[in-house]
């Protein structure tokens, strides 16, 4: 067949696809490429500018970790269409999954006709870049080289339908069969590059010759690791060509990495180095182009909060908008090169690990905070003329680990059996994988209905009360009903002692007066309407112990240690450590959030509006709450696992424990009233798979309407005016000395 004849069949199975490729002169097969500072896709006439709206997805369902690779062709299959109909073009994943999800694209895209757009992302050595001390390592070490090389060559033969590879701990296998090149709308190489590894291969091949390669070459400004990035891309190249295939290409960067200076950012360690996309380049053989990717959160880094500059900018709605504010540098810094912003998203958490600007915090949202903010932020994107926003992420990932809990979840393999509800990286998701054990069916709206129809509950009859519990992957579910009158919280006051461990205290400095008959590590106190807390004995806090007692961040005081006095601490969460801002020397005192404070609310699915973060509700004489597993000291409530008394200890580590003690106490009108009964302990069975249901959050109606709103990509806006002179882009920051690494980075660091 000569070259047109070639060119008209390919031209043909592709529209029969639903899909059309282009056919260079040269035989090199497209369908998306860089463009005026665009990507473009090929409608079959034209090549069209769209902005590139899209989802992360994660290859976890509940009980899994990545590994596993548990997401099923099946699933995938489900997936798509909701994808679509939530108005995304693109989805990105990370690395190369198994032939199912391949074969599920192809079969589903064949009937579409605009594809469901695939971002391939190609994983690099993450582990073995950072080192098992943490120092980080050259990424021209042979070993990681080698292993990013291979990886590549394996990514791209399956995309094309042309792989074969045993699987491995950690790693896709299987008959790759199913091409998809056709639907590509890039390469996405690595993942957030650890600072201190772009540090050290920076000093450790300084003064190498740039990188030129067929298809990427490095500029004179590139750093080491910058001309390791031109070699890595090349490679990705090299292999395309093999198929007489390209399509765009970029890597991962993130706001750690970036190249802009943040002279307000508190912790050095996140402005130390730089890596810069617009010190590459593609060269004439690369038709397909190159663009920018960034993760960009407004919770992290700090200097979001702090950076004068940030704080008086307005975006295209005429609002403050900090995170807008950096938006447009990073815009303005790229120039007329594409820029997509690969990872966005605040999560629907009960639990909080760090504040930012306008409330868009890492964490204690419902699902239609969720989904506005996502909104906004997407919205943001756009308007700073970007030409591509991925969401975090699909669906929620319960192995997923936070800065400020994972010590508190152990033993750390059985993470992904259940569903914390105070690690807010696991909720970051538009389609919840929600517990679903029978305690699930519990609605907190003050109607004990559903608790007459659960098998695994249990009932406790008291003077004053009955007590009833059940469970699920997620909480512990409580319901008090009181005998003879209607709860009045104006002259009732509640009080329920919790233990697990033996020891504690029988008295409470937050229940003055009431002597429980069962030392207690926790006490709930309703004593109003607005006023529900659950509090922790002090000798058993995490909190002040890991942060006062072994880290000097809060304040400590000796009695902690001592259960018998009956202090009792709020629930806390740390968020940040104290710091002093480089700009203006400005001390900020360290945050932290009360967890613990408990919030009235009515979940009803059933509802317009049902509130996600509610823990109790009380109507009649029904009085309904969910506790998260961890507020009760569980490391695992799969296998029982509490964390032990600390300071005795010595550190947080698990122990193993029978169930859950619970004395309930009522004060009335100021007196205690009789109550005495044999001790409530509630017992279940533990599990080795969870039981789980998929749901659409939310949130994903409210992104569905946003991501209508965004179709071809704006022009950028002015650059933001900086206060001490003309329009100006900050240059580089980069540090060359060694830096101190280690605890103080894992503080800091969000995901």
């Amino acid at each position: 067949m000569n070259r047109t004849g070639f060119a008209l069949a390919m031209l043909l199975a592709a529209i029969a696809n639903a899909q059309v490729e282009v056919v260079t002169s040269e035989g090199i097969h497209l369908v998306t490429r860089v463009e005026d500072g665009h990507i473009r896709a090929f409608d079959g006439a034209q090549w069209h500018p769209r902005f590139w709206r899209g989802v992360n997805a994660g290859v976890t369902t509940p009980g899994h970790f990545p590994g596993e690779l548990s997401a099923a062709k099946e699933d995938w299959a489900r997936w798509f269409p909701q994808m679509k109909a939530m108005n995304a073009r693109v989805l990105r994943v990370y690395t190369l999954l198994p032939p199912g999800f391949y074969q599920a694209l192809l079969e589903y895209n064949r009937t579409q006709s605009e594809p469901l757009w695939l971002l391939q992302g190609i994983w690099s050595p993450e582990e073995e870049l950072i080192g098992e001390d943490g120092a980080g390592r050259s990424a021209y070490t042979p070993a990681i080289t080698a292993a990013f090389v291979a990886e590549i060559a394996d990514v791209v033969k399956a995309v094309h339908g042309d792989m074969a590879r045993a699987p491995r701990p950690g790693h896709a296998g299987g008959v790759y069969t199913a091409g998809v090149s056709a639907y590509v709308l890039g390469w996405l190489l690595g993942s957030e590059w650890y600072q201190f590894c772009v540090q050290v291969t920076n000093q450790a091949a300084a003064g190498m010759p740039r990188y030129s390669g067929d298809y990427v070459r490095a500029k004179a400004a590139a750093s080491p690791f910058e001309n390791w990035l031109a070699w890595m891309l090349d490679r990705v190249a090299i292999e395309e060509m093999k198929y007489r295939w390209q399509h765009p290409l970029a890597f991962v960067n993130w706001v750690t990495t970036d190249p802009i200076a943040h002279p307000s950012e508190p912790n050095g360690t996140e402005d130390m180095v730089s890596v810069d996309a617009t010190h590459l380049e593609p060269t004439a053989a690369w038709a397909a182009g190159y663009f920018a990717a960034y993760h960009v959160y407004p919770y992290y880094p700090d200097f979001f909060r702090w950076e004068a500059a940030y704080q008086t900018y307005q975006d295209a709605t005429g609002k403050v908008n900090p995170y807008a504010a950096y938006l447009n540098q990073l815009r303005a810094y790229h120039g007329n090169m594409p820029l997509v912003v690969t990872e966005f998203g605040v999560p629907s958490s009960r639990g909080l690990a760090h504040y930012g600007p306008l409330g868009w915090n890492q964490g204690m949202h419902t699902e239609r905070e969720q989904g506005e903010m996502d909104s906004e932020i997407l919205n943001s994107i756009y308007s700073e003329g970007y030409d591509g926003a991925i969401l975090f992420c699909w669906q929620d990932e319960w192995y997923k680990f936070a800065w400020n809990t994972v010590d508190l979840e152990l033993p750390f393999d059985r993470r992904p059996l259940w569903s914390n509800r105070l690690t807010n990286e696991r909720f970051f998701g538009v389609l919840g994988m929600d517990a679903a054990s029978e305690g699930a069916s519990v609605v907190l709206d003050g109607n004990a209905a559903e608790w007459t129809t659960l098998r695994t509950g249990k009932t406790w009859q008291y003077p004053a009360m009955d007590l009833s519990a059940t469970h699920d992957e997620a909480y512990l579910y409580l319901m008090l009903r009181k005998h003879d009158s209607a709860w009045d919280l104006s002259r009732d006051r509640i009080y329920l002692g919790f233990s697990t461990l033996t020891g504690g205290s029988t008295v409470s400095d937050q229940a003055s007066g009431l002597v429980f008959d069962q030392p207690m590590q926790f006490l709930l106190r309703a004593q109003g309407a607005d006023d529900v807390r659950w509090s922790v004995l002090s000798a058993y806090d995490q909190h002040t112990f890991r942060w006062g007692f072994q880290l000097p961040i809060l304040p400590s005081h000796s009695e902690y240690a001592n259960p018998a006095v009956g202090l009792f601490l709020p629930w806390n969460l740390l968020l940040s450590r104290a710091v002093e801002i480089p700009s203006t020397g400005e001390k900020k005192p360290f945050e932290e959030v009360e967890i613990g404070k408990l919030r009235r609310g009515t979940n009803d699915p059933m509802l317009a509006d049902p509130d996600d973060l509610a823990d109790w509700q009380a109507d009649g004489d029904v009085f309904e709450i969910r506790i998260p597993w961890m507020l009760l000291g569980f490391m695992d409530p799969s296998s029982h696992k509490v964390w032990d008394w600390p300071y005795q200890a010595r550190g947080i580590f698990p122990v193993e424990v029978d169930g859950v003690r619970i004395e309930p106490k009522l004060v009335t009108d100021g007196q205690e009233v009789a109550n005495k009964s044999a001790l409530a302990t509630y017992r279940w069975n533990g599990w080795e798979l969870p039981v789980y249901k998929e749901r659409l959050k939310r949130s994903y109606w409210v992104i569905a309407q946003a991501m209508s709103r965004c179709d071809l990509p704006q022009a950028p806006r002015d650059p933001l005016f900086m206060p001490n002179g003309p329009s100006q882009v900050l240059r580089p920051q980069v540090v060359s000395g060694p830096r101190a690494h280690g605890p103080a980075w894992r503080l800091a660091h969000p995901k």
